[in-house]
């Protein structure tokens, strides 16, 4: 580790002396707005000289980086108005411009026509099935990033629960640690639960990247079906703002974000904060709801209030950075702090009811990442990130008592309180197990650019998590026997790029390595005899593959991807959460699989004021070893996790977008995929009784609708109202394997759910004002093993923009 910051740190020196031998860089900055002050939203800004282009924000701002000190023209062209022609010198300093154009009007476009690949573009010419969401639009709406994901096609979030608990992301098909999740490329895992999807507002956000099927060599990840990438927001300019939302459940939410940039220098301090807490005691009642009469044991359903659910979480997160030096594109030094506090009402399912328990995290971690394109020799750019974070991680389970749904000790006959087992605790033995739990992360690219046509990349991740362990509750013979759990992960990428045929067809061949090491000693306890076992285990796997693209024209890009990806068991699958009621399994194997996408983006096709686009995808994933949840113990209410044999699935993602005039926007998709357990014959020869059955516990058929409608200069000049609607439909799933009874098979019902929203904007947007409606007609939401999620909620937002 010295060796490598040593050698980090002599780099940039050599850097350094490097640079000042060359020309210093400029930035063109500025805000396209029309003359009432209204920003133009995507209006392109181009620059000839060396085809560097970018497009204006929500609030009109654009910047260009990394220019020479020269004379430029400068090309401007909103969407639908001609092109605005400009000179700017950049010989002594950075420019701003201000550019003020008419409100409404309607030029003819002339001959030529500028056009500038976006980020999303170029990955999906690449031939990744990639989607974007753009949370531009949802700044001002009481959501977080979990939901804004769950309305795009082919994601489904499985949550256990309201605000705060724990969710997983089925992408097409695959859930759990199938799926890497990533905030500006490091692993979410690093960050810890309390700056997690659930909390992080959308006004810190400045895109979602979900990639389905392959995940690309920059991510340098095992992941079996994709991926989710959260590009924070990196602004250039001045900002300020202050954000807070209260609703149902007693929630409130607020969010500080701060900028501050220094175009002379290059220095941008940026600081972001959050707070989150609510009571989470919304109505519950079905078939898992009940209290049992002590004496009769007569079972009475109930429809009750969640009583032990609280949850609390802050965080804040700093970053400074130097950008566009000639020494360094981007150099960067990020802190992030963060608490979670929260009761536990339930176990893995409702059956079991907890008055008591609670647990505790704090996470403290930092990160320094640094960027650089010709770096040393022309051609040859270099990326790379270092995060250390560390987790304190409690589980508080000291009273035995048993509670019902009504919020009462459960009592014999003689009026004195049942213990859980008479064990000490609620979910089993007492318990103050503290975790201390260090998380250290590497990844380094380097891509060398043989031609405009041709380039080599190669990524290097290195992983390193250990956990420590420490119950004052066990024995000292038994706690003594708790040593350091280590995981260790490494993964070596390698992928060319290629373009032809007029840079029409692109192609990406890849190949991955993989390595896996799991050291730890636990105890059995049997007959008061304690006994050691030490586990140690390695495992190598290699993944490979490859994706092409096709244009058939600038509106219709056809793209396809295999890959043998490999995903190695998670961190709580192999060691467990107490928390979470999970349980180790130290003999899980990796999981692999066969992925194969067909798609077609369509768009944007133009029609006076109406724009149209569409994307569609196949897929086809044929998983061996698939690692499942297991099925929670009647008795403890714990669970682990277990290989699945072998799992095909088969299915189609549609997602299509209409836009008039930028007031309307609607956007609606449907993901259908068949997931069906595809080994016939046990190890014994015998036929299993639900081969061909679809997966259990796993929805299969979803969908959403999403609408917006934007008045401008409602009831004043540069007012504005905003209407939005969105509906989200999950089709009936059984719970389990379809052929494991006759009748009566328990299952999750069809989910059709309302929501909807209302903002409106002061003058220059420093006040938006919002209301929503979530789950409008009350539906009976469940999600993971029939875990309830939250009745009909209202929210109510403020959100102020200071500078």
């Amino acid at each position: 580790m010295r060796f490598l910051l040593v050698l980090f740190i002599t780099g940039l020196g050599l850097l350094d002396l490097q640079a000042q031998e060359l020309t210093n860089l400029r930035s063109l900055t500025g805000q396209v707005v029309f003359k009432d002050g209204s920003p133009v939203v995507s209006a392109l800004i181009y620059v000839p000289a060396n085809a560097k282009s970018a497009y204006s924000d929500e609030q009109g701002y654009f910047n260009i980086s990394g220019l020479a000190a020269q004379e430029y023209e400068v090309i401007i062209q909103p969407f639908g108005q001609k092109e605005i022609h400009l000179t700017t010198d950049l010989s002594e300093h950075s420019d701003n411009l201000y550019i003020a154009l008419q409100q409404e009007t309607n030029f003819a476009l002339e001959d030529v026509v500028i056009k500038s690949k976006s980020k999303i573009r170029e990955s999906k010419e690449k031939g990744y099935n990639i989607e974007v969401v753009n949370t531009q639009a949802y700044t001002v709406q009481n959501v977080v990033a979990s939901e804004l994901l769950d309305r795009s096609a082919g994601v489904k979030i499985r949550q256990s629960a309201g605000l705060g608990s724990h969710i997983d992301f089925n992408l097409n098909g695959l859930t759990g640690n199938s799926v890497r999740i990533f905030i500006d490329g490091i692993p979410l895992r690093n960050y810890g639960k309390a700056f997690s999807l659930n909390n992080i507002p959308p006004s810190m956000i400045e895109r979602i990247e979900i990639y389905k099927g392959v995940l690309p060599g920059h991510l340098t990840e095992d992941a079996l079906g994709g991926g989710i990438n959260i590009i924070l927001k990196k602004e250039k300019k001045n900002k300020l703002s202050v954000a807070y939302g209260y609703g149902s459940f007693n929630t409130h939410q607020a969010d500080v974000n701060a900028n501050l940039f220094d175009s002379k220098t290059g220095l941008n301090a940026q600081i972001g904060a959050f707070y989150a807490y609510t009571d989470n005691n919304y109505e519950v009642y079905g078939d898992n709801v009940y209290v049992i009469n002590p004496q009769t044991g007569k079972v009475k359903y109930v429809k009750a209030e969640r009583f032990h659910d609280s949850y609390e979480s802050k965080g804040i997160q700093a970053n400074l950075s130097l950008r566009d030096k000639s020494f360094a594109d981007e150099l960067s030094l990020g802190l992030l702090f963060s608490d979670m506090d929260n009761d536990i009402q339930t176990g893995a399912t409702m059956d079991v009811v907890y008055g008591n328990r609670r647990s505790e995290r704090d996470t403290r971690m930092f990160n320094l990442k640094y960027e650089k394109d010709n770096l040393i020799l022309p051609n040859l750019s270099a990326k790379t990130f270092v995060s250390y974070s560390q987790t304190n991680r409690k589980v508080i389970d000291t009273i035995p008592y048993m509670y019902n749904w009504l919020g009462e000790i459960v009592r014999d006959q003689d009026g004195n309180p049942i213990n859980w087992r008479n064990s000490g605790g609620e979910a089993g033995p007492a318990t103050l197990a503290n975790n201390n739990e260090k998380n250290f992360a590497n990844r380094t690219g380097l891509g060398y650019s043989f031609s405009d046509t041709q380039k080599l990349n190669a990524n290097f991740f290195y992983n390193q998590f250990t956990r420590d362990i420490d119950d004052p509750k066990l024995p000292e013979a038994e706690n003594e026997l708790l040593d350091t759990r280590f995981l260790s992960k490494t993964i070596l990428s390698f992928s060319y790029e290629a373009k032809w045929l007029q840079e029409k067809l692109s192609s990406t061949l890849f190949f991955k390595n993989y390595h896996q090491k799991v050291k730890l000693t636990d105890y059995t306890k049997r007959q008061d005899k304690l006994t050691a076992t030490a586990y140690d285990k390695k495992i190598s796997f290699n993944g490979y593959g490859a994706a092409f693209s096709y244009a058939l024209t600038d509106e219709i890009l056809i793209t396809s991807s295999v890959e043998k990806a490999i995903r190695m068991p998670g961190i709580f699958e192999l060691l467990g959460n107490t928390s979470e009621n999970i349980l180790p399994t130290y003999n899980l194997r990796p999981e692999n699989s066969t992925n194969v996408n067909l798609g077609a983006s369509l768009g944007n096709f133009s029609f006076n004021k109406h724009q149209l686009k569409a994307d569609i995808n196949f897929f086809l994933r044929d998983i061996s070893d698939m690692i499942v949840r297991g099925i929670a113990s009647n008795i403890t209410d714990q669970y682990g996790f277990e290989n699945l044999g072998k799992v095909r699935s088969t299915g189609v993602d549609l997602e299509m977008n209409y836009n008039y005039d930028k007031r309307f926007t609607l956007t609606a998709n449907l993901s259908n995929f068949n997931a069906r357990y595809n080994l016939k014959f046990d190890e014994y020869g015998s036929e299993y009784i639900y081969y061909g059955d679809r997966l259990r516990n796993a929805p299969f058929l979803t969908g959403n609708l999403y609408a917006n409608y934007e008045f401008k200069n409602l009831f004043k000049q540069n007012h504005g109202l905003n209407l939005h609607y969105n509906f989200g439909y999950t089709h009936r799933f059984f719970r389990n394997w379809e052929s494991l009874a006759s009748k009566g098979k328990a299952y999750i019902p069809t989910q059709a759910v309302h929501s909807a929203g209302v903002n409106y904007r002061f003058p220059g947007n420093k006040v938006v004002l919002g209301f929503d409606a979530k789950n409008i007609t009350n539906e009976h939401l469940f999600d993971n093993w029939a875990l309830q999620k939250p009745g009909r909620a209202f929210y109510f937002k403020i959100t102020y923009n200071a500078i």
